[in-house]
């Protein structure tokens, strides 16, 4: 027995022991559920989690409807294949159609994308408040000051801070260094983290309860106050909206109908892809639902070493540079691969990559999340599943080819004896800066790269006017009292950095004023 496994014995997780009947599995309900809550809260990831707590320490009762499984910190495997499976929605196999056909990874969990990304900690920069001020009318409400205090209580909550010393690991250290040697102002990532051992699992789920995901944090801390309850396994059909006013959820678990009735309000908090069309399915018809969807498509490049860089140890990512943020809508950042994801992108066939992939132990991967400007759409298709249709535009496609160009650079000045590019038309293998310089005159056609999307906005927009956006500036319905939007679907634009931060300050801020107004309510 390793002596990794023997501290595990001997751990208690924060998503074990919950009180008695605070979870209620879906997959095992045997009867139809009609029960009576203040509030309703649709989705357990960043938005929701947060939501949820806020709520319950103000005293109201909640239920937490999540689709997905509730996932413990004891179950969780270094599988991606089992992971993707359990976990992601669609077994992670969603794509953004366009021109392009981009993969789109979602959490289908309690806990949501938090369970399986990187928890990366950034502040909404502050020309984007200016920018939803100026454009947007999101008024006095949405400032960094009126934000200040909800952050501050994230970062102590969820013990925010720097990767340290000990887990930085070599991805993230060649990358620091390679961004001095370019003159780039690099960090090393701010996560939510207690006690992180470097495993390199964030994607598969961190199987030492180190990362501060909502399964492990606001969830489980909801549900200590005896006030919340989590339905998982359980899927929101539609917000019941009765005389113009969010008066509870329906919901289907195991063939079982599933009815939570709120007194005081719902909140959605489904994803920027779910949320429109629960939004649609529950009889809401503003023309702004599902228009103006946004996100942070990345791009990334192996780099093959004479020596080890080892992935596997270390944060996941642990490094990055938004040096080019403004000037080129450009984030630079690490990320440590698994096998199973990575030997994709490992070029050659036969035994020129079973060479490589022997190697595998010397890649390094450094990537891009372009800020784009292009704007998309959400709907369904004809069998009712969500679809999502985007394609970058030529801005989106000059910015990635010269985040490309410059991670090329970067990984050979480091060391790198070759650079894996991933672009159509180029040489799989670079091994000189002249080479690398030709990604800038690669093809503009998103075809032909390999695109993926994780950051996603801006389906339910947020503004005052009914005409253009979808909640008003105090996160509420336009066309339904009492309905509350708290995802990432109501940011009238994308950020330019990671979201889940700002997510869950935004949502914490509407929770607490929504509480507030309540509390006076009940005491009038």
């Amino acid at each position: 027995m390793s002596l990794e496994s023997h501290e595990h014995e001997h751990t208690r997780f924060p998503d074990e022991d919950l009180p008695a009947g605070a979870v209620v599995d879906g997959a095992a309900l045997t009867r139809d559920f009609d029960e009576r809550y203040d509030f309703v809260v649709i989705g357990s990831g960043a938005s929701g989690a947060v939501a949820a707590h806020t709520l319950a320490s103000a005293g109201f009762s909640v239920a937490i409807v999540e689709e997905g499984p509730y996932a413990k910190t004891r179950e969780l495997k270094e599988d991606v294949r089992g992971t993707f499976k359990r976990l992601l929605r669609d077994n992670g196999t969603q794509v953004l159609k366009g021109r392009v056909f981009m993969p789109m990874l979602q959490g289908r969990c309690v806990g949501g994308s938090t369970l399986i990304n990187s928890a990366i900690a950034w502040r909404i920069p502050e020309d984007v408040v200016d920018d939803w001020q100026a454009r947007f009318g999101v008024g006095d409400g949405i400032t960094m000051k009126t934000l200040e205090p909800h952050f501050e209580a994230l970062e102590r909550d969820l013990n925010v801070h720097a990767v340290e010393d000990a887990v930085l690991g070599e991805n993230n250290a060649l990358f620091l260094d390679a961004a001095e040697r370019k003159g780039l102002h690099a960090t090393r990532m701010r996560r939510y983290e207690r006690g992180c051992k470097g495993s390199g699992q964030c994607i598969t789920g961190c199987p030492n309860g180190a990362k501060q995901g909502m399964s492990v944090s606001y969830v489980p801390w909801a549900l200590a106050t005896g006030r919340a309850r989590v339905f998982c396994s359980t899927r929101a059909l539609r917000v019941d909206v009765a005389g113009g006013r969010a008066v509870g959820v329906i919901a289907e678990a195991n063939g079982r109908r599933v009815s939570l009735r709120a007194r005081c309000g719902v909140f959605v908090a489904a994803s920027t892809v779910q949320t429109p069309n629960l939004l649609r399915r529950s009889g809401l018809r503003a023309r702004a639902i599902g228009q103006h969807f946004q996100a942070h498509p990345g791009v990334g490049a192996g780099g093959l070493f004479d020596r080890p860089v080892r992935m596997d140890f270390g944060a996941t990512q642990g490094a990055e540079s938004i040096a080019l943020r403004s000037s080129d809508r450009i984030k630079l950042e690490t990320i440590g691969m698994p096998p199973e994801l990575a030997c994709a992108r490992v070029p050659g066939i036969g035994n020129e990559l079973s060479s490589r992939l022997a190697q595998f132990g010397n890649v390094g991967v450094w990537v891009t999340n372009i800020r784009m400007q292009a704007e998309g759409t959400v709907g369904t298709q004809w069998d009712g599943r969500d679809v999502v249709k985007f394609t970058p535009n030529g801005a989106d496609m000059l910015s990635a080819r010269k985040a490309l160009v410059l991670l090329g650079h970067m990984f050979l000045d480091s060391g790198a004896r070759e650079v894996w590019p991933g672009v159509a038309g180029l040489p799989a293998i670079m091994t000189t800066h002249d080479e690398v310089e030709r990604i800038a005159d690669a093809t503009m056609d998103p075809r032909g790269y390999s695109f993926i999307a994780t950051h996603l906005f801006g389906a339910a927009r947020l503004g005052p006017d009914p005409r253009t956006s979808v909640v008003s500036p105090e996160f509420e319905a336009h066309e339904a009292r009492g309905l509350y939007v708290v995802d990432s679907s109501v940011f009238p634009t994308n950020l330019g950095v990671n979201p889940q931060h700002t997510i869950m300050a935004l949502a914490r801020m509407a929770a607490t004023r929504v509480a507030e107004r309540a509390a006076r309510s009940a005491a009038a």
